[in-house]
């Protein structure tokens, strides 16, 4: 199965109207069976909206992305959309939304995701969700997956990058240290086939998840880009899908 950890539905893309007939037909193009669906990333994202979206369309899959700055009333709204509108996973965006994803105004979201069961896509790599953050909080919630969308980048040292001292460590070698953690990789169009061979030599391929940022990003582009590094049928498979069929119990 070939399956996408994270696209969007937003109400607009590139000037015209853009619904859930769009995102499929991009998903399509790529040969993607299943793919996540998350709101746009706003103060408020429009949970009840894609509920609407995806309505009808079984291919996707609904994830609830909340700002835990509105407090009480985030974990209330994460609870409402896994329990009245069936989705299945929690979206953190602690760059977007501007707080650390180990303090504790994202505790209770965590916490909740722990009860639920659900998995918890975050950005990373970035303010407030450095690798040594997301560390703690895989340490914190064991039971909570975590899938950290790190582009290409899980093996760039942030120093390297003019983003931050030497401390904050590498999110590949997090992978490898907290079996919760999993890396999204939503930039493979753009990586060269050899990165991506030294970040599967880095990180095993049952830790390493396929997305695309669709529509931002073109699925087919991304597959495209993981397929020239014939990284081998099994290796592919888990990335292109297995792995995250699993996370998400299809």
């Amino acid at each position: 199965m070939r399956f996408d950890f994270q696209t969007f539905l937003p109400l607009s893309f590139d000037g015209r109207p853009f619904g859930p007939e769009d995102l499929t037909a991009l998903e399509d193009e790529a040969g993607i069976e299943r793919f996540v669906v998350m709101p746009e990333t706003t103060e408020r994202p429009d949970n009840a909206g894609l509920a609407g979206g995806v309505q009808g369309h079984p291919r996707m899959v609904g994830c609830a992305s909340v700002n835990p700055a509105l407090g009480e009333e985030a974990v209330k709204e994460f609870e409402r959309c896994v329990k009245a509108f069936g989705f299945r996973g929690l979206k953190l965006s602690p760059l977007t939304h501007g707080y650390p994803i180990d303090g504790e105004v994202a505790r209770p979201l965590l916490e909740k995701a722990q009860e639920l069961g659900a998995p918890v896509t975050t950005e990373s790599c970035s303010e407030g969700c450095w690798p040594s953050q997301i560390a703690r909080i895989a340490e914190r919630f064991p039971e909570v997956t975590i899938i950290a969308d790190v582009g290409f980048r899980p093996l760039a040292p942030p120093v390297s990058l003019g983003l931050a001292p030497p401390p904050e460590g590498r999110i590949a070698d997090v992978a490898r240290e907290h079996p919760n953690v999993y890396l999204g990789m939503t930039a493979l169009a753009m990586a060269e086939t050899y990165l991506i061979k030294r970040i599967v030599g880095a990180v095993s391929t049952d830790r390493l998840i396929f997305g695309s940022n669709a529509p931002s990003g073109i699925p087919l582009f991304s597959v495209g880009g993981l397929r020239r590094a014939r990284l081998g049928e099994q290796a592919e498979g888990a990335i292109l899908g297995e792995t995250l069929k699993r996370i998400y119990g299809l």
